[in-house]
This record gives structure tokens, sequence and C-alpha cells, in this order.
């Protein structure tokens, strides 16, 4: 016979359903406890371990009332209460209605599912929302003692805190902030986004004031940037910047940023504008302005158009107001409408049409000379094979405008060209064969191009100019060293010899350059308005396996007014060599050189090693550039940057360096050292760089700037720039948006 000694077991269930008065809306309460009773009222009464469930709600206490009469449960000692979503929160005492939709609650301390602390001598929750007097936040997990006193990286200190839990906000009355306990800032009323928001909302962000140093005065600005969340595809930053004191004329700068999703593409507008909204006397309200947009779209399965804007009133408007944004070191702004077509009549053809307006941005280059390019067609008919041959070709159509010509380039040039192609590879006898031809049709029509002495070339000019080329490669495996492949090549190409006619102007072959990327090219030229007459043979070797490749390249030429040739530099028959090596694993070393054998000079050699070590990653480079004309150096440059990302030290700590040093002048042209701190909540990063100007009347450019991150706030950054003691001291501090994903997890 089994005897059960109910005194020996600790834990002692019952489940009771408790139904709410409206039967409608009737839901099932669970009460767990060592002991549960009646007092003389039929209130429950739940001793030990007691844990009451509602609706995937859980408090858990030593001692829980539950009053029948008035669906409430009392809380006289400290609690806990587990949400749906992993939230958490405790008291000291309180009480809730029975569906946990209404309670109070003293000595509260929230624990967000992201780790997120909410603390305050007193709380109320009404539904989804959370009252707390006398609360301060923080998403920090670590903790750091000052004396006795232990506190958390940074917390904002609030009368009333408000923790929406449905529209996911925390709205916050004379909030304080506090870093290592220190106030640092106070704000008479702010909104954040709560932790556990992840949908966007229209609100006022962070505000952020500048200051201004200058002598003896002072001047202020203050930013107050608001989204708009205009619907799930559509959001707009609008930001208005205040200006005044110091002595100097009030004034403003709004600025609008606008972003768009739309079915299979985006547009996004940035507008900026300064006002004089408040000076007296003033008869011009708008200053200056600039507005940079995007917009691209696939118009079908076929077709896809863009379309890039970057207009300002003044010419040099971007660079003053947004110095980091890289139209500012461009020598103009452009404004281009491009569309795209994929297979439009053939497979694998393209179709790229494009019409462009420039606007410049330096001030020493005058705007009459920038091109219009209305349009700029081209066609790409895509490949097709017969009896073994590739096939295919390429149409253009330009139409380039200026108010006025250049010492090089005409005041108008319209071009029509057919580009036919043919290549065809054969492996036979353990090596690849291969052939190549390239037939140029051209009509240019050209009106006041430059010749010589003031004499101007109007009128058509056409030309047809056949490329050939005949290639022979056989490669060999070193079994004995590490697999090592070498193979050794052959070409030989052929054109008329004709010089490129001074009657043309060169509108799409800027960029030229004698390298390993366009050693086997027919046409070495980067466009067909200049085309490479040169017969010649390239030869050269390559060896390589998994890890190391090495290349060995030149040419010899026949045509003694080889154009490309002679504009590389080289005079003689025989070409610069150009080589190349490298090694990738973990670690990657590149070495490229150009060597020219008739002037017995180096040209042209860069290193790149790209190093992992224990310390963090290591970017070194060497540039050195030389050219040489009857035995003088005319041209000597040598350059070596560096740059270096440490690993993270003492948990969350690293360290950046980079800099540019001119072997020539030895001295650090520019260089940057920075030191960054992101634990799981707080973030500070400390960077200071200089650069240096080649004329020695001026001074170097020092900046420094601080930057403070907080998770689920933002950062602020201050730049303090003195180039000179004439010049403005500017030390700001800008609110700027971070992402959490920066923070590194507290373990």
């Amino acid at each position: 016979m089994i005897k059960l000694n109910f005194n020996k077991i600790k834990i002692f269930i019952i489940t009771i359903l408790l139904l709410i008065p409206n039967l409608n809306n009737a839901q099932e309460v669970l009460i767990y406890a060592d002991s549960i009773s009646y007092d003389e009222d039929e209130n429950i009464i739940a001793k030990g371990n007691a844990k009451i469930i509602n609706n995937k709600q859980i408090i858990a206490s030593d001692l829980i009332i539950f009053k029948k009469n008035n669906n409430k449960i009392i809380l006289p000692t400290s609690f806990t209460l587990k949400d749906s979503e992993n939230n958490y929160l405790n008291g000291s005492s309180g009480f809730f209605v029975s569906d946990f939709n209404y309670g109070e609650f003293n000595d509260i301390k929230i624990r967000l599912n992201d780790g997120s602390r909410i603390v305050g001598d007193y709380g109320k929750r009404e539904g989804h929302i959370d009252i707390i007097s006398k609360g301060v936040y923080s998403p920090c997990k670590s903790r750091i003692k000052i004396a006795n006193f232990i506190c958390p990286t940074w917390q904002l200190e609030g009368e009333k805190i408000l923790h929406d839990n449905k529209n996911l906000f925390l709205y916050q009355k004379h909030s304080k902030m506090r870093v290592i306990n220190t106030p640092v800032f106070y704000i008479p009323y702010i909104v954040t986004p709560s932790p556990l928001r992840k949908e966007r909302k229209s609100g006022f962000l962070t505000p952020s004031v500048s200051l201004n140093f200058f002598d003896t005065k002072t001047s202020q600005s203050t930013a107050f940037p608001y989204y708009f969340n205009l619907s799930q595809d559509k959001e707009l930053t609008f930001t208005p910047i205040l200006k005044y004191g110091g002595g100097v004329n009030s004034s403003q700068r709004f600025l609008f940023n606008y972003n768009q999703i739309i079915s299979g593409g985006n547009f996004s507008a940035n507008l900026n504008f300064d006002s004089n909204f408040e000076n007296e006397n003033s008869n011009k309200w708008l200053s200056d302005a600039s507005l940079v947009t995007n917009y691209n779209k696939n118009l079908n399965e076929k077709f896809k158009i863009n379309i890039d804007s970057a207009l300002q009133t003044s010419q040099n408007y971007i660079q003053l107001t947004e110095p980091d944004n890289d139209l500012s070191y461009k020598n103009s702004l452009s404004t281009k409408l491009t569309l795209e077509g994929y297979n439009v009549y053939n497979k694998d053809d393209y179709l790229n049409t494009n019409i462009s307006f420039y606007q410049i941005n330096q001030k020493n280059e005058d705007n009459k000379t920038t091109p219009t390019i209305l349009p700029n067609l081209k066609y790409y008919t895509g490949s097709d094979i017969y009896r073994g041959y590739q096939i295919n070709g390429n149409y253009q159509f330009y139409n380039i405008f200026r108010d006025k010509n250049t010492e090089i380039h005409s005041q108008r040039q319209r071009k029509l060209s057919y580009q036919h192609n043919v290549s065809k590879e054969i492996i036979k006898y353990n090596s690849k064969i291969s052939f190549k031809s390239e037939i140029h049709n051209q009509f240019f029509n050209t009106e006041n191009k430059l010749l010589y002495s003031n004499k101007f070339h109007t009128g058509n000019v056409y030309r047809i100019f056949p490329i050939v080329s005949a290639e022979l490669e056989t490669p060999f495996k070193i079994k004995k060293n590490n697999d090592f492949i070498f193979s050794p090549f052959t070409q030989l190409v052929i054109t008329p010899g004709l010089s490129n006619s001074n009657k043309i102007s060169n509108e799409d072959s800027s960029n030229n350059n004698f390298s390993l990327e366009n050693f086997k090219s027919l046409n070495r030229y980067s466009g067909t308005d200049k085309l490479d007459n040169s017969k010649r043979i390239n030869y050269g070797f390559s060896i390589r396996n998994d890890e190391i490749k090495f290349d060995l390249l030149q040419s010899y030429e026949f045509t003694e007014n080889s154009n490309f040739h002679y504009e590389q530099g080289n005079n003689d028959y025989l070409s610069d060599l150009v080589g190349s090596i490298s090694y990738e694993n973990i670690n990657k070393l590149k070495y490229n050189f150009r060597y020219d054998s008739n002037e017995n000079i180096l040209k042209e050699q860069n290193a790149n090693l790209n190093y992992k070590s224990g310390i963090g990653a290591i970017e070194l480079s060497y540039l050195d550039l030389k050219s040489k004309n009857d035995d003088i150096i005319t041209e000597d440059i040598e350059t070596f940057n560096y740059e270096l990302n440490s690993n993270k030290f003492m948990k969350f700590s690293k360290i950046k360096l980079s800099g540019l040093y001119n072997l020539k002048k030895n001295s650090n042209t520019e260089y940057k050292i920075g030191y960054s701190y992101f634990d799981e909540c707080f973030g500070i990063s400390i960077d200071f760089s200089r650069k240096s100007y080649e004329e020695e009347s001026l001074k170097p450019q020092d900046i420094l700037t601080l930057m403070f991150s907080f998770k689920n706030i933002g950062s602020y950054k201050s730049s303090n720039l003195a180039t000179s003691k004439y010049d403005i001291e500017d030390i700001s501090w800008e609110d700027n948006t971070v992402e959490n994903d920066q923070f590194t997890n507290y373990e």
C-alpha cells in the first residue's frame, strides 16, 4: 500500500477558472502556488512561488491576492511581470486588474527584450502605455562603478517617461542625459523611437546646436529635424537650421531629403537652400541653393531609365555646405538622362541612350567650354555565331556642342559610326589560336575645330579603318614546381597605318594609358574618336598557379607614325616593358611596373600589400612615376600610402591610422589618426587629420573631430577647423544617425 504524506509535498498546485462577469469577454485566469486559500471576503490568497497567467502574460510573486468582486490582483510584495513579447516589468508592490490592461506599481523596473532598461519611482500601465514618474532610460547592460555608486555608461533621466508599447515610442518630459553619471544635456521634451520599434513613424528627431567662435564674437545655429513617414514607400526629412548671434546677419538654411520606392526602382531628391527671411532691407530672400536628384526605374522587362541631376545656384555652394559630398570634388556637375535596353531586337543586344548637361563646379574653369551631349546613342547588336566565327557590332551617334571651342575641342561635333567585330578561336596542337578583326566606319560633322595658327575647320570627315590580329598562346604545365602553368604568347596586329586627322575633335578617348589591361586590345584608345594606327607585334608570357601570377609583356612597332605609341612617350620602335606579379592567399601582394628600355628608366612602378596581422588589417601602397625627355626628367612622383585598421582590443576599442607620404619632399602630405570605442550602447570616436598644400605660403589644414554615439538615439559630432588665426574656429555639434549593428554585444 502506498502512503502519501502531503506535508512533505513542497508545491501544491491549484488551477482555478475565473470568469469575468461580462460573459461575452470571458477570460481564463490561471493561478499556481505552493498554497492557495480564501479569506472571509472570498478573496483568493496565493502564497509561495505564486504565479498568475492570463493570455500569455505571467505575474510571479511570493504573495498574490485576487479580489474576485472587482477583478483586481493585489501584489503586496515584489513581483515580476513577463508579457507575450518577453519584456519584463518588476516592482516592489502594486496591483493589476485581471486582464492586465491596467496597473499601478512602486519602484518600477522594465527590461525590454533587447536589454534596454527603464527604471522609476512609480509606474502606471494603461493598455499599451507605460507611464513612469522620475524615470531613467538606458540601453546599457554594462555598469561603471564610481566610488560606491554603480551606473550605466549613459542614461536619460526624465520627470515623466511614457513608453508606448503599441506605436513603440519613448516620450520624455524634462529630460536630462548623463554620461558616466555626469549631466551633459537637457531638453524640456524629447521623443525617441522605442528600442522595440521596427517600423518608421513621423516625428521630431533629436535637435542639434552649433557654436561658432570668431574673435570675441559667438554665433549660434540650431537645427530641428522632422521626419515625415509619408507612406510605406515614401519618406521625407525636413531640417530647418536657424543662425543667429555674434553680430552676423540672421539667416536660415533648409534641408529636404526625400526618398521613395517605386515599382521597379526608386527616386530620391536632396534640396538645400539658404534664405534671409529675418534680414531687414533685404530684397533677396533666397540666397543660394542646390538640388541633387536620382530616378531609376525598370520600365519593363527590356528597358531601364535613369535620371541623375546636380544643380546649384552658385559655383561652389555644394563645396561650402557639403564638403564631404563627392560632388564637391568634381570639376563639373552633370545632369544625365540614360535609357538602357536589353534584348531589344536580338538576344544579348544592348542599347544605351544618354543626354548630358554640365555645370562647372570649380572656380578656375570656363563653363562656356563644357559640353552638352544631346544625345549620345550606343547600340550593341549582340553576338551571332556563323561557322565558328563570333560576329557582333556597335553603332554610335552623338551630338556634342559648346558655347565656344577650346584648343583641342571643336565648338560642335556630330558622329555616326558602326564598328563590325569578327573573332574566332581554334584549339589545336595544344595551343589556342585566335583571330580578331574590327572594321570602323565613321562619319564626322565638325564646326570650328582649331587646326593651327588660328585656322579653323568646319566640314565633314569620313573614314573606314580596319584592324586585324592573329594570336598564338601555348601553355605548359610545370609539375615539379607547385603546378605552375607557363603560357608564352605572340600577337600580330595589322592596321592601315593612317594617322588620326586633326580635323576631328577627340571627345571620347580621353583616358589612355599603356598597361596590361589594354595591351592586347586592337584599338588601345579608350574610345573610337582616335584609332590605333599601329602595325605591331605583341609578345610575352605568364606564369601562374592558384596563388601566384606573373605577367611580362612588350611590343614592337612597325609603324613610324604610331599615334598611341608616340603619345605614351615612346619615340623608338620598341615599346615599354610592362609586367605584374601578385600573390593572393589570406594576404595579398601585387607589384606592377613599366620599364622604358630605350630611355633606360623605370617609368612607373606600383606595389600594394594587404596584410592581416595579429594587430589588425594593414594596407600599404607605393607609387613611383617618372617621365624623361632628352635625358631630362620632366615628371617625378614618388608617394607612399599607409593604412592600419586595428583589431578590437580591451574588448571595445579600435585604432585607425592612414596617410600619404611624399618621398620626394620627405613630408606627410596628409595623414589621419583615430580612436574609437563602441560597446553595446555607447560609442566615442576621436579623429585628427592634417592636409598640406603644395603652396608653401598656405598653412596645413588641421581637423579634429569628436563624435559621441548613443544606441537608439543617434550620434553627435563636433569638428574644430582652424587653418590660421584669422579663420573661424568652428565648433559644431551635428546630429547624425548611427546603425545599431555598430554597437558590440556585451558579454
